[in-house]
């Protein structure tokens, strides 16, 4: 198929969705089109909070290291699809895995899968080199001894340079004295803290520059305000880990479950809001995912999950939250399957393909450049959210998300000002249960990274309002391109 075929195709497509649901962006005027179910006002001029320009990340388990096929120069399938999220981003190695890593100075084969050696750094270096992203890396603290960690630490403080964030040390130590047994029944917080202060003093002394994150907890959220209490040298970000349900196969996961678990997050980030205040610290949920347990298929791996995602990150923007890395990689139970949530999944022939969570999170960098200002919708919806960013260029983005299974929205839209034209992109797929066909700007992503959005859905704007028509179980993202700029019709995505 030709590269003009292919065009037309997915315009073809795209006028399909046009065709189907009338009305998708038009001015208030006439009487059908004034019919609207929702209004929303943007504080356009308000103060707003900066999203940091790293706040998309992905998390790795420390296992994926030792397989020396994944973080590799030559890997291109993943560099493609990583790049295509943005030019800055944070890796997190750590994980279940990293409890039963082994580091092995010399570079001679590996007995253990698990095993970590410069060889596998190295490759790491290069790929971080290659994509311009940050790494957090994490340490035994399980099962590993200080002078252990503070030698593996040395080597990789040297090989990834500038690039290393912080290392962590230990991975969900509120469950090594409950569902780990990686300590004790009745392991707490302070034999936590004793344990972290040896390993950070080993790893002090050989780095003294040494920068830190943690506690990197799962569950209990008073570990991690005794933690920033401690003050320990070097710690410059306090880091969380989030799923909204699980374990997988239990019997209350669902999809619909997934899609009303907003407010759980909410109250999550209310408190991480709040030690990140009276610490002065940032904080990240460093690891995060849909279903716990390597994800439920059907839920994680849905179109759904790409709409939970995409809210969960703007959530996170609006709580000061430095960003969110999500889960990916490897199913540690089954090696041969990837993790259902994973936003990168194996194909065939060493090549990898984006899931639906990877198109939430390619949404979210196509909005999230800028300061991100309040929206407020009126009446309040359950199953719809909205979100604005003020670019520094006077473009203003808007992305509203629906998570009815039931009926679309129509919402009129007041930006607080005038601006020239508006170009809408959606994310859309056959059904928000749909795994695959899912699309954003009427395209998919190829096995490189690839994305060539179709953004033929967009029109003159004569007032300050207009209306917009979000469907069933879909996002939108609408750019509004001020006078100044109007000659170009492409945001820049």
């Amino acid at each position: 198929m030709s590269k003009r075929t292919a065009n037309m195709d997915r315009r073809s497509f795209l006028n399909g969705i046009v065709g189907a649901v009338s009305g998708l962006l038009v001015e208030p005027g006439c009487s059908r089109e004034t019919v609207f179910d929702v209004s929303l006002t943007i504080e356009n001029d308000g103060a707003g909070r900066l999203i940091p320009s790293d706040f998309i990340g992905l998390s790795y388990e420390s296992s994926i290291l030792a397989s020396g096929d994944y973080f590799t120069p030559d890997n291109a399938s993943v560099l493609g699809l990583i790049r295509s999220l943005g030019d800055n981003g944070i890796i997190r190695i750590g994980g279940n895995t990293s409890e039963r890593t082994v580091w092995r100075p010399e570079d001679k084969p590996a007995a253990d899968d698990f095993e970590i050696t410069p060889a596998n750094i190295d490759r790491l270096a290069a790929t971080l080199s290659i994509l311009g992203w940050r790494l957090i890396y994490g340490l035994n603290l399980a099962r590993g001894t200080p002078q252990a960690a503070a030698d593996e630490a040395a080597y990789v403080a040297q090989a990834i340079g500038p690039r290393l964030l912080a290392f962590q040390i230990g991975n969900e130590p509120d469950g090594f004295g409950r569902w780990n047994k990686a300590r004790p029944q009745g392991y707490d917080v302070d034999a936590f803290l004793a344990d972290w202060r040896r390993f950070h003093a080993a790893i002090c002394a050989r780095i003294p520059s040494a920068r830190f994150a943690g506690p990197d907890t799962v569950f209990d959220t008073e570990w991690l305000g005794r933690f920033a209490a401690m003050r320990p040298d070097g710690l410059i970000l306090l880091t969380q880990h989030y799923y909204a349900d699980g374990p997988a196969g239990s019997w209350h996961v669902s999809l619909p479950r997934l899609l009303r678990s907003d407010q759980q997050a909410a109250s999550l980030l209310e408190k991480l809001a709040e030690y990140s205040r009276t610490y002065r610290l940032p904080f990240r949920l460093v690891e995060a995912n849909s279903i716990s347990n390597e994800g439920e298929p059907g839920v994680s791996d849905t179109l759904g999950a790409a709409l939970w995602g995409l809210e969960l990150m703007f959530q996170t923007a609006a709580a000061g939250g430095a960003g969110i890395n999500f889960h990916a990689g490897v199913n540690n139970h089954r090696p041969a399957d990837d993790k259902a949530y994973s936003p990168i999944a194996r194909t065939s022939g060493g090549r990898y393909r984006a899931m639906p969570l990877y198109y939430g999170m390619l949404a979210f960098a196509a909005v999230a450049k800028g300061v991100l200002v309040r929206a407020n919708l009126e009446p309040s919806h359950p199953n719809l959210s909205a979100f604005a960013v003020r670019a520094d260029d006077g473009s203003l983005r808007i992305c509203l998300i629906n998570k009815n299974v039931q009926r679309g929205e129509r919402v009129k839209v007041n930006p607080d000002r005038r601006f020239a034209k508006a170009i809408v992109m959606r994310l859309a797929g056959p059904g928000i249960d749909a795994t695959t066909n899912v699309t954003l700007g009427g395209a998919s992503v190829d096995e490189q990274g690839r994305w060539d959005p179709v953004l033929d859905e967009a029109r003159d704007l004569n007032g300050s309002e207009f209306v917009v028509e979000v469907a069933v179980g879909s996002a939108v993202v609408i750019t509004l391109v001020p006078k100044e700029r109007s000659s170009s019709l492409a945001p820049q995505i």
